[in-house]
């Protein structure tokens, strides 16, 4: 299990390293190639020397952001900084737009990869004022170079330009805005498949998976993970008698009834039919049995108005336990180890609850009753 969790953490990290790294790239690629082209095809006037400053200060804020994307590990200082990086871009791009003769250059153009690339992390509002950042700095440059002869400035080549680079930010918004919709309607889907419609718990389908990863996080954490089982008992005789509208309606209580005992990370599942089940992770035994019973006795408590009339039914639960790796290292035994404690729970008189490890010894009182009863 440890050599799972470790491939697992193993390939996140070279994910993450990978996207880094092309990233990464892509920016040197940019500076070293790209800005060097416009620069021998833009018929600059300008000296060379404010195009080396500018480019080996390029060159030493590109080698410092390099240093922190590949060998820091990420947290909030170095998301926001990231963040801010593609403003620093914009000046960069701006500052070579100016030596390059302003509008006369075309390199404006590498403001719409910087806010596509920005704007897709992001959401509409951050596209939007790297935008409107991006059109500010530029038209400031452009008026610039021209400042001795304002008059000479095309300023309708200067509006279109803007133009365009709001366009960029409309088609990226867009873009954003599709994959949230797909991706809120897919989220959807997902938790429809996952999801019981009668008790809104997670189904069967969801258990497979949970407990795979329940079962990596405690081998990773060190903690224990408790299987508690629930089957209503004499469900069967309560749908024959007050029909399956009202059995529905006590799923869907003992559903709720759950939802408002446990924590926000405990994980319920309905099992099948009469049958839940709860993941609580982090507890002793016998602290995840104590909710066991807290679940037991809220349910018993209830006084249903079933049926017809005022016909009061009362309504109890049987629960069995298990923990991993404690009952044993296998996730998928400790599941049947929490349905044997289940089965003997109903054996032994139904509206209890029983771990795994009781098994032996309630069957042992049981014997020494018996045998008391007999030798009187």
């Amino acid at each position: 299990m440890n050599d799972i969790i470790n491939g697992f953490l193993k390939e996140k990290r070279a994910n993450s390293f990978r996207q880094q790294r092309n990233f990464v790239y892509f920016r040197w690629m940019a500076l070293l190639l790209v800005i060097p082209l416009f620069f021998l095809v833009s018929g600059c006037s300008r000296t060379e020397k404010s195009f080396w400053f500018t480019f080996l200060l390029a060159i030493l804020y590109n080698g410092f952001q390099t240093l922190i994307l590949l060998f820091m590990r990420p947290n909030n200082w170095i998301k926001k900084f990231i963040s801010l990086a593609f403003y620093f871009d914009i000046v960069f791009i701006c500052a070579f737009s100016y030596i390059f003769n302003g509008i006369d250059s075309d390199i404006y153009i590498l403001m719409f990869f910087v806010i596509a690339y920005y704007g897709i992390g992001k959401d509409v509002s951050g596209t939007i004022n790297i935008s409107i950042f991006s059109i500010m700095l530029y038209t400031v440059s452009s008026i610039l170079v021209k400042a001795d002869n304002i008059e000479e400035l095309n300023f309708l080549k200067l509006l279109i330009r803007d133009f365009f680079v709001l366009l960029v930010a409309y088609g990226v918004s867009i873009v954003i805005l599709e994959v949230k919709r797909y991706d809120e309607m897919h989220k959807r889907e997902f938790k429809l498949a996952r999801t019981d419609k009668l008790t809104g718990l997670a189904n069967r389908h969801m258990l497979d998976q949970k407990l795979e990863e329940e079962a990596l996080y405690c081998e990773y954490s060190k903690k224990p993970l408790n299987i508690l089982m629930f089957d209503i008992d004499n469900f069967k005789k309560f749908n024959d008698t007050y029909g399956h509208v009202w059995g529905d309606k006590l799923l869907s209580l003992f559903g709720d009834i759950i939802m408002q005992s446990i924590r926000k990370t405990d994980i319920p599942f309905r099992y099948g039919g009469e049958e839940f089940m709860v993941l609580i992770r982090d507890l002793d035994l016998e602290t995840a049995k104590s909710v066991g019973d807290r679940i037991r006795r809220q349910l018993e408590k209830q006084n249903l108005f079933a049926g017809e009339g005022n016909n009061k039914g009362k309504v109890t639960v049987s629960c069995g336990v298990a923990q991993f790796p404690t009952h044993s290292d296998d996730i998928k035994k400790v599941v049947d180890y929490a349905d044997r404690a289940l089965y003997y729970a109903k054996e032994i008189g139904k509206n209890i609850v029983v771990s795994y490890d009781e098994i032996g010894k309630l069957r042992e009182a049981v014997q020494i009753d018996i045998d008391t009863y007999l030798s009187k």
